[in-house]
């Protein structure tokens, strides 16, 4: 699997602490993933256009809850279904707003017999490349995503996401208590950078967290700009 060269230094940081669970309880974080996004359908070059689609493909090196071998598997994402249907713009900050709900699907494949994840250029491919690359192991989580909402700044190419996350499905649906399949945060952070493949919009950093302490949705523009402001 082709491994990010650097993790996202985020031009948004989003205030999450990672808090000791007690006996009994679910871990805070339930998987953290690394990978890019792209637009699919692309029907305008502003990224955000409304009826423009939103995906993304990469690798998940960390899943809690459910069972998972990194050493003998490879674990990859894509996510889709989500369509913009709001971008409001205060130069040089945008907000877009997606319809869904969408979906997230964490792949486990072997290492050695398995074939290995390539993110290849102009997604999305039919046949290589992103995303059959990255959809051909065994499904163990399914994730559905409501309240999608994208933070953008148009000078430094960047931002953040997040979303409420469910667990609705996948092989390993069962090692979640059903009480305990909704109330997650879907949350990342996006940017440039020099190892973007060509056809993909940006680099992708992200976590899915039980009831973070500080959620990344805002509450008034006002918070916005002041959480951009001090980022800068």
């Amino acid at each position: 699997m082709k491994r990010l060269t650097t993790r996202l230094l985020p031009a948004l940081v989003v205030a999450c602490v990672l808090v000791a669970p007690a006996a009994g309880e679910l871990p805070t974080l339930l998987f953290d993933y690394v990978g890019f996004d792209y637009e699919d359908p692309d029907n305008d070059p502003v990224f955000g256009a409304v009826g423009d689609g939103y995906k993304g493909v990469g690798e998940v090196p960390v899943i809690n809850v459910v069972p998972s071998n990194q050493t003998t598997n490879q674990y990859t994402y894509f996510f889709d279904g989500l369509t913009a249907s709001s971008r409001q713009e205060f130069s040089p900050f945008v907000i877009i707003d997606y319809t869904g709900p969408g979906t997230i699907t964490i792949y486990e494949d072997s290492r050695s017999t398995g074939t290995l994840a390539d993110y290849g250029t102009n997604p999305p491919s039919l046949v290589g490349g992103a995303p059959p690359t990255f959809v051909d192991g065994t499904p163990i989580l399914v994730g559905e995503l409501t309240n999608f909402r994208y933070l953008f700044n148009t000078d430094t190419n960047s931002g953040s996401f997040d979303a409420y996350f469910k667990a609705v499905g996948g092989s390993q649906i069962a090692s979640i208590p059903e009480n305990q399949r909704d109330g997650w945060n879907f949350s990342g952070t996006t940017g440039h950078s020099q190892t973007i493949p060509a056809g993909y919009d940006h680099q992708v950093d992200g976590q899915t967290f039980l009831h973070p302490p500080t959620s990344a949705r805002p509450g008034t523009w006002g918070g916005i700009k002041a959480r951009y402001r001090g980022a800068r």
